[in-house]
């Protein structure tokens, strides 16, 4: 039976029933054919359904997070969950053992990313077993700018480690360094290369 389509996306909504495998199936659901009509109706509404399979929705996200990230780079998984789940719709839920299975597999990471563990994350050589100089810190306050953020942070073994993350505007990047010179001078390349890519945007 036809119903008024719009009406039926709003019932939908109310009941919860927001997850459909395509635009296409919701449309006939509802008793109506697809035209221009329920074509513009349910633009209105399509950010408050989730069309495809959640796995589908989640592998997109990925998909995005990994292409923005420096090749070859490690990168903080549960860093990595919490900035993928600010993008996924509201009732979708990512956890991190996906994002280890997307490391794994090299056709989907062509970046070739790798996790952080403890080995890598806090070096065997004493990379991270430092002290910071002031010289130091003010070569990293000469980096930071508005929706970049570097600073020290402490690791679970009690050493140290050199932070970078971005914002929005520069790809959200979230990534650890050992705090030495060769990291400030890679964070300027990346730094660098961010604001070229941002500014032929």
């Amino acid at each position: 039976m036809k119903k008024n389509f719009r009406e039926y996306l709003e019932l939908q909504i109310q009941k919860n029933n927001i997850k459909w495998e395509s635009k296409s199936e919701i449309i006939r659901a509802s008793g109506n054919n697809q035209n221009g009509h329920t074509a513009r109706v349910l633009k209105e509404y399509e950010n408050k359904f989730q069309f495809g399979a959640v796995a589908e929705i989640k592998n997109k996200e990925i998909k995005k997070y990994f292409d923005k990230q420096p090749k070859g780079s490690y990168i903080s998984v549960e860093g990595a969950a919490n900035q993928i789940q600010k993008e996924l719709p509201k009732g979708i839920i990512i956890g991190e053992t996906i994002i280890y299975n997307r490391l794994k597999d090299k056709s989907f990471n062509t970046n070739n990313l790798k996790p952080q563990t403890l080995d890598n994350q806090v070096s065997k050589t004493g990379l991270y077993d430092v002290k910071i100089s002031k010289g130091f810190k003010d070569k990293l306050n000469k980096l930071r700018e508005p929706g970049i953020y570097l600073y020290i942070e402490l690791t679970q073994r009690g050493g140290q480690t050199l932070r970078l993350k971005t914002n929005n505007k520069f790809h959200n990047l979230d990534k650890s360094f050992p705090p030495n010179e060769r990291s400030i001078k890679t964070i300027e390349k990346i730094i660098k290369r961010l604001k070229k890519n941002n500014s032929d945007a």
